[in-house]
């Protein structure tokens, strides 16, 4: 399933580079070097050049981790395959909370993936750094490669304190560290609960765009979240549609009648209790909301989720291991923990073994409403301040459900919300002679003061879970491709 590069083209991209290190100022630190930010003290990255042991990326590539104080995050970045001084960034975040991004790098859209054997890597040749340099970042603090100092316990609890570190993290890696990124076009990319992630992340960078213009600028051009969390009231309501429907792709619904007449009946009880919820974001008030709509509506199918049952990432595919149900994790977390990644990555002692979900942050997470809260008062912010925005969907999804999401695009407010939500889902074929799913979207000058439209864009795939970029990588490959460029889905 993998295409290595040709060799001229990687020549090109080492020709083409431009010097890694702006300032060094402080000497290698266990092979890795370190670059201290101008603007802060308290900000330096650690990195290093990986060669193609461990990935056969077909460009070049880094790994290392920002050090904030006290906080380390880890990132591996890929640079473009084609050309990375003027190709976008794409961030991607992987979801949780407490799921490390190198799910997405070696399990759905990396240039490597893992082997079956969990030995190795092969290409993928519908990686994402085809066409776009490819950063990857364990985030928040506390999952995968990144950690806290000893003695230090204080994990973030919600989306907005994880993007101010993410946010110092980019006006690092962009201002000094690559500095040819600072006129590069930036993408933030994820899934599942990075429908919290990216719409913070993305309103924050505009924030302090716009409050520090002297400060080292992000140039966001858009967000993209694949199968998000934008909303845990709209998600839930759209269980009974994919549950109790064939609007999936499904031959007949999961559920049968007398089971869907339940959730039916349980709904607006839950409904006006997940809005409760959202007006008044209290932990003990959203806490209370779940558990009503859990007994009557999520329930039904979450207490058959489980290793050898039901799978709520793909209704149509059993779960055959805890958490992500997919083996494929398992050999990515297995892969990580080897000695030949170990000795090419040299972790510090902090941390003590690589897990793709972090229990801990989840945990910590626990602790506000974060998961309750509604993403739409971000996405709104964006696309009030140009910044586009993507949700894509592969429709054989429960746990955020294509259903739920649409009721959640329909319902933003903005000044494109009338003209979106008149539109039907129109077929798109990705370029092929097939349908592989739906799509609307919408260009409207978002404000009085926009000198450009805020695009905004709903796509589904058939035959697609929850991890869409593993399910149907070409057809993911191809949204990415027509996202950055600006090209149409219909």
């Amino acid at each position: 399933m993998m295409l290595l590069r040709l060799a001229a083209l990687l020549a090109v991209a080492h020709a083409t580079q431009i010097p890694l290190l702006s300032k060094p100022l402080r000497p290698d630190h266990d092979g890795y070097q370190v670059i201290q930010s101008s603007h802060s003290p308290t900000h330096s990255i650690r990195i290093r050049e990986q060669d193609e042991s461990l990935c056969a990326a077909g460009s070049r590539q880094y790994t290392g981790w920002l050090d904030v104080g006290s906080r380390h995050l880890f990132f591996w970045y890929f640079e473009s395959q084609n050309d990375p001084v003027h190709d976008p960034l794409t961030l991607w975040m992987s979801g949780g909370p407490g799921a490390s991004s190198m799910l997405g790098a070696f399990q759905e859209l990396g240039p490597c993936l893992v082997n079956e054997h969990a030995n190795g890597t092969y290409h993928n040749p519908w990686g994402w750094s085809r066409n776009s340099s490819l950063l990857f970042v364990d985030q928040p603090v506390g999952v995968g490669f990144s950690y806290l100092d000893e003695g230090e316990e204080e994990l973030p609890r919600d989306s907005h304190e994880a993007s101010v570190d993410m946010h110092r993290f980019l006006q690092l890696f962009i201002s000094e560290v690559f500095p040819r990124h600072r006129s590069s076009a930036v993408h933030l990319s994820g899934e599942s609960y990075a429908g919290k992630y990216i719409p913070a992340l993305g309103a924050h960078i505009i924030q302090q765009n716009q409050l520090y213009p002297d400060k080292p600028q992000i140039l966001l051009q858009s967000c993209l979240v694949g199968n998000g969390l934008m909303s845990r009231r709209d998600t839930t309501f759209g269980y009974w549609e994919t549950l109790c429907t064939t609007n999936p792709g499904v031959a007949a619904p999961v559920f049968n009648q007398t089971r869907c007449d339940i959730m039916a009946a349980n709904m607006p009880r839950c409904m006006d209790v997940a809005e409760t919820c959202v007006r008044n974001p209290d932990p003990a008030v959203c806490n209370a909301a779940y558990a009503v709509c859990y007994a009557g509506v999520l329930g039904w199918y979450e207490e058959e989720a489980r290793a050898g049952g039901r799978n709520r990432f793909d209704i149509t595919a059993p779960c055959e291991i805890e958490e992500m149900c997919y083996p494929q994790a398992a050999r990515v977390e297995t892969y990580l923990n080897s000695a030949a990644v170990w000795a090419a990555l040299a972790p510090p002692p902090e941390v003590k073994s690589f897990q793709m979900d972090s229990e801990d942050v989840y945990k910590s997470f626990l602790q506000t409403a974060d998961e309750m809260s509604s993403s739409s008062p971000a996405v709104a912010f964006l696309l009030e301040n140009q910044v586009h925005f993507l949700a894509y969907q592969g429709n054989l999804d429960l746990a955020c459900n294509t259903a739920g999401n649409l009721r959640w695009a329909h319902s933003l407010a903005w000044k494109g919300q009338a003209e979106f939500t008149s539109q039907a889902l129109r077929p798109w074929t990705a370029g092929r002679n097939e349908t592989v799913g739906r799509a609307k979207e919408v260009r409207v000058y978002a404000s009085k003061e926009a000198t450009a439209a805020s695009r905004f864009a709903f796509v589904t795939v058939d035959g697609a879970g929850h991890l869409l970029p593993q399910d149907r990588a070409d057809v993911a490959f191809e949204i990415l491709q027509r996202w950055t460029k600006g090209e149409s889905f219909i």
